[in-house]
């Protein structure tokens, strides 16, 4: 949408008094429909609205097309949002706690430094959405597609039936210490990977980048780390001492899952040690060959 259009739909809730009132049915999930508010491609006509720090609790908001409103710093307490257009909205810094989102689009969204906690995210597209900063924990997504997520977090999190189209910068995939932490058929389409984490993270039908960026163990990550420690023990250089420290520092933290998987990107070996391309081929290698023992059952 040109930048004229855009604003024009800003500018015309500067005036009247009929913001209020839309503030207080967003807030505490009384009908729009009684209003007198246009209608744009089948849902209610919000676009462009200010909602800055709206305090919403127990709300239900269907059919309302947000694109170019402004809810940053926004409070929503177990609101349930379904049908709803959020593209080029800014949620920067709004917090979402329980509630849901359902068949929405936030395309091109800001949702720098927003935090979502025990939600429900289905079906959503954030393609082109600016992300950075970006949090959840205890939250389930199904059926999302996600953009660039540098310095995001996902901790205790399911995400299933999901699409990461962009670059992992910084982001983080946390389960150790979480009841339940799981990656289920999600695709990760890009190479672009600098500094992931995938920590204690149970992967069911996970499709990586193809190449050599990623060092994936996709499940049963302790074992298949005591394992490689063994297999690399005839190595007593400076690799295989490295292997065997890396492996014990990521392995032996407290909290992590035994079905858990893990994977980090080849670089964090490449660029922080001695000989680090030797080492990244011995890691690759020795965990390899730790999960076929483990799956076939040599020496167990």
């Amino acid at each position: 949408m040109p930048i004229k259009q855009a604003t024009a739909l800003i500018d015309r809730w500067r005036t009247g008094s009929l913001r209020s009132e839309v503030l207080r049915r967003l807030a505490d999930g009384s009908p729009l429909s009684e209003l007198e508010l246009s209608v744009v491609d089948g849902r209610v006509d919000l676009r462009g609205f200010p909602a800055g720090g709206l305090d919403a609790q127990a709300a239900t908001i269907a059919g309302v097309d947000f694109r170019y409103a402004t809810m940053a710093h926004a409070h929503l307490e177990d609101v349930r949002f379904s049908g709803c257009r959020f593209d080029g909205a800014d949620l920067a810094r709004a917090v979402f706690t329980d509630g849901s989102m359902t068949q929405c689009t936030m395309v091109r969204a800001t949702l720098t430094e927003t935090l979502l906690a025990g939600t429900t995210w289905q079906s959503v597209d954030l393609t082109g959405g600016r992300m950075k900063h970006f949090s959840a924990e205890r939250s389930h997504f199904a059926g999302c597609t996600f953009p660039a997520l540098p310095k995001a977090e996902f901790a205790g999190c399911t995400i299933e039936d999901s699409l990461f189209t962009g670059a992992l910068t910084e982001t983080r995939f946390l389960g150790r210490a979480h009841d339940n932490a799981v990656l289920r058929r999600v695709t990760f389409s890009s190479a672009d990977v600098t500094y992931p984490e995938f920590d204690g993270v149970d992967f069911e039908d996970v499709t990586f980048p193809p190449g050599d960026r990623l060092i994936v163990v996709p499940r049963h990550f302790p074992a298949v780390a005591e394992r490689a420690g063994r297999l690399s023990s005839h190595r007593g250089d400076q690799v295989g001492k490295d292997l065997r420290r890396f492996l014990s520092s990521e392995s032996l933290r407290p909290g992590l899952r035994a079905t858990a998987g893990w994977a980090t990107a080849r670089h964090m070996l490449t660029d922080d040690y001695a000989n680090g391309e030797e080492l990244a081929d011995f890691a690759t290698a020795t965990l390899r060959a730790a999960e076929e023992q483990l799956e076939t059952g040599p020496g167990r």
